[in-house]
């Protein structure tokens, strides 16, 4: 499947990958360091998890695996990096790809994923999922904050006015800080977030939960219902892919899979998981490219019908 560059570029931040490109004959994992590319800055939310997992999985596999970033806007100059680098045993935690992803890789698993939530200021009025929908719907005086314009916010964001029918006015901001900032002051009404970042300042009592886009509830917020539970089959997730180049041999894909799925039930990474509001996958090969698939179809219509580009 080639991707239209502005799909790509609005999914760049919805999916990391770590790649695993090893020698075509190879039935072995090379007894070397293997450098895991981040193509975001140190500090951020891939990073925050791929650092945790190269020691992981460093463990499993019994060698030595470092992260190296290479951030940019969108995450294109380390995943072009590793594109054109040859098969030598260089992993890579790459975003959705600007080339044939289902032709040049191999879904290895499906790491960890997580629902957005839909927060707003403890003043907002509405209090609840079905109140802001009926403002929407009422008046249109809703004003959504989009934290960056090629995220899974954007994304959950237009699903939802999709989905519901709804008439808001969309606030776009260069990233997450500023649109906080803007939120938490209630010169905005609602955002969609990660867990991870949002629940510091709800638990900080400056912002209230109203939804998660989870196929069902969080399981540390039981009282917040799903956007699913209105609107069923909504589901918008951030999510992280485990791959590898394609051709690489079987054998080293399912020792990859193994070790992925060894290396997410260690206890350091159940506490990074929790910590960050991620929910473990850990899946097959065959389901990893069936998730991928499906999460591709399902925003390539959302793009294409709303004519989305990134800014």
């Amino acid at each position: 499947m080639k991707l239209p560059r502005h799909l790509v570029t609005l999914l760049a931040a919805t999916c990391a990958a770590f790649l695993q490109p090893v020698t075509a004959n190879a039935q072995e994992l090379p007894d070397r360091t293997i450098r895991l590319v981040v193509p975001f800055a140190a500090g951020g939310g891939v990073d925050a998890l791929a650092r945790p997992f190269a020691i992981e999985l460093g463990k499993v596999l019994q060698r030595t695996v470092v992260v190296d970033n290479k951030a940019s806007t969108t995450g294109q100059i380390g995943t072009a990096e590793v594109a054109k680098s040859s098969a030598d045993g260089t992993p890579s935690f790459v975003p959705k790809l600007p080339y044939d992803i289902f032709k040049d890789f191999e879904p290895v698993t499906i790491l960890a994923a997580t629902p957005q939530v839909l927060v707003a200021p403890v003043g907002f009025k509405a209090n609840s999922f079905a109140e802001v929908l009926a403002m929407a719907r009422s008046n249109g005086q809703v004003n959504v904050a989009l934290p960056g314009s090629s995220g899974i916010q954007r994304l959950a964001t237009e699903l939802l006015i999709s989905t519901a029918q709804l008439q808001v006015t969309k606030v776009p901001y260069k990233g997450a800080g500023a649109a906080f900032t803007d939120l938490i002051a209630g010169r905005v009404d609602v955002m969609f977030d990660n867990p991870g970042s949002s629940m510091v300042h709800v638990n900080s009592g400056r912002l209230k939960v109203l939804a998660s886009t989870g196929a069902k509830r969080l399981p540390n917020l039981p009282q917040v219902p799903s956007v699913a539970e209105t609107f069923p089959g909504f589901e918008a997730l951030n999510w992280f892919i485990v791959a590898a180049p394609a051709g690489t041999p079987p054998a080293i894909l399912d020792r990859l899979n193994e070790a992925s799925a060894q290396a997410l039930r260690s206890d350091a990474m159940r506490q990074v998981l929790e910590r960050d509001g991620l929910q473990p996958m850990a899946n097959s090969r065959v389901q990893a490219q069936q998730f991928l698939r499906n999460e591709f179809n399902k925003w390539d219509r959302i793009v294409r019908e709303k004519q989305l580009t990134a800014d």
